[in-house]
């Protein structure tokens, strides 16, 4: 598997070994906010659901959205907009959440909730239509898909900022 195919597959893909690349395609969802456009790929998502009641956690910052009962689990949501500082979208607007697989299963919770603003869109990436771009974050990958921007969220990091969280 080359660079690019790993910028794609991200690392939690890599590490769980969920994608079988038999060329240089990888099954992703896109994902239309306000201010940009992320891309995630279909091993990281469990499900895409109705967003349902979310309870507050007291304390908790700002890019945690609170709790939600998903298959009789409480799984953590996040703000995403806030993890990366990017005016946030009131939480009336999204109007269904992605449920993620976390990658290294921290105890807290084997899933994270991302609440979205548009129905996700089924992709397949060619490898040659990426570019990294020049943006760097340790919350999420920056890359160029057909000379447009995206980001592919950082789950690992997703889940230690809400490890903190829920253990603290």
């Amino acid at each position: 598997m080359n660079q690019k195919s790993n910028i794609i597959h991200g690392v939690e893909a890599v590490k769980s070994r969920n994608i079988a690349s038999q060329d240089d395609r990888v099954r992703c969802l896109t994902l239309n906010f306000f201010s940009y456009k992320m891309l995630i790929p279909n091993a990281a998502v469990a499900e895409v659901t109705e967003l349902s009641n979310i309870q507050p956690m007291l304390g908790a910052p700002e890019w945690f959205g609170g709790l939600m009962k998903w298959r009789e689990q409480d799984v953590p949501v996040v703000v995403f907009e806030k993890v990366m500082n990017i005016e946030a979208s009131k939480p009336q607007k999204y109007r269904r959440v992605l449920i993620l697989n976390t990658p290294n299963n921290k105890g807290c919770s084997p899933f994270i909730a991302l609440g979205c603003q548009s129905i996700p869109s089924l992709t397949i990436i060619e490898e040659a239509r990426v570019t990294l771009s020049d943006k760097k974050s340790e919350q999420a990958t920056h890359i160029k898909l057909d000379g447009e921007e995206y980001i592919i969220p950082n789950i690992s990091f997703l889940e230690d900022r809400v490890s903190e969280v829920m253990v603290g």
